[in-house]
């Protein structure tokens, strides 16, 4: 009897607050947290054991929200130098406040490196860093630019981290009004529930704050292979003379590989052959050399009559 008159008391409480915040106006999306009966007051117990709420009853009412927008952006660049153009950009986003947050890098044909890099820098300098950047490079073979504006779901992220704080808050008072074990622990349930929809929403709403204060900026740098000291209408006497010598070595290789084979291999087996040859030749030699050796009878006069 006694639970009964708190949980009536409470609902009554619930009602009236509920009522009086009904009244103001509000300013973002409503979230209905837990599922209830058409029937149940606010605040009241439904059939299920848990907390009916009602989230119109919630202040909401928030300030203009602050646009929110999220940059990215992808550029190919060719340099002179790879090596050379990363200290110069890595030293630009350094005085921009920003930083390099990845790099990678692989070597192909020639010598050359090709850099890729992650640059994370304040939204606000955006523009200036890929204005510096594009002045860095001899040409600018791709150029990619994303925005994703997010000031509506964070401005729903809010209304709904304020409902759910609402809510833990009744949850609360009621766990520590309540004297029934049975009904403790399905408040206790429900305010767990709602306490993990806290955190998330906090979680997520951070998340898009650091994206929209830092824009990210992915740059590919590849070296101009003609940017050389000499070079005269594509003719380049330097890419000549390595070439040349890539190939006096090549074919040294090839004739030291042939030596190789030839004294490992080539020699032992005709030498094999050649005895093998030999020795048959000399056995046939033998066979018919006895033959052609061997006197022949003479034929027998006949007799004188």
């Amino acid at each position: 009897m006694k639970y009964k008159l708190i949980v009536i008391c409470l609902t009554l409480i619930l009602v009236v607050t509920g009522c009086g915040m009904r009244a103001e106006p509000t300013a973002a999306p409503q979230y209905a947290e837990a599922p209830r009966d058409e029937m149940a007051e606010p605040g009241s117990w439904d059939a299920s054991g848990s907390v009916a709420y009602d989230a119109d009853a919630v202040n909401l009412q928030a300030a203009e929200p602050v646009k929110m927008i999220i940059y990215n952006a992808e550029l190919s660049l060719v340099v002179k130098d790879s090596g050379v153009a990363q200290e110069e950009i890595t030293a630009m986003i350094e005085g921009l406040e920003g930083y390099v947050s990845n790099s990678s890098s692989y070597t192909y044909s020639g010598g050359l490196r090709r850099i890729t890099l992650t640059l994370r820098l304040p939204a606000e300098k955006f523009n200036e860093a890929m204005t510096a950047l594009r002045e860095m490079a001899m040409e600018v073979t791709q150029e990619t630019i994303g925005t994703q504006d997010v000031t509506q779901e964070y401005v729903d992220l809010e209304s709904r981290l304020r409902a759910l704080e609402a809510k833990a808050a009744r949850l609360e008072e009621l766990m520590d009004q309540a004297e029934d074990t049975e009904a403790v622990l399905a408040v206790y349930e429900q305010l767990h529930q709602t306490q993990l929809e806290i955190e998330q929403t906090k979680g997520r709403m951070q998340y898009l704050e650091r994206s929209a204060a830092m824009a990210t900026i992915t740059v590919s740098l590849t070296p101009d292979e003609l940017s050389q000291p000499i070079e005269v209408a594509g003719w380049r006497p330097a890419g000549i003379v390595k070439s040349a010598f890539e190939a006096l070595i090549k074919v040294i290789q090839f004739l030291i590989g042939a030596l190789i084979w030839i004294i490992i291999l080539v020699i032992p087996v005709s030498l094999f052959i050649g005895g093998v040859l030999f020795l048959f030749g000399r056995g046939l030699r033998l066979i018919f050399g006895r033959r052609k050796r061997t006197p022949q009878t003479p034929p027998i006069p006949p007799a004188a009559s």
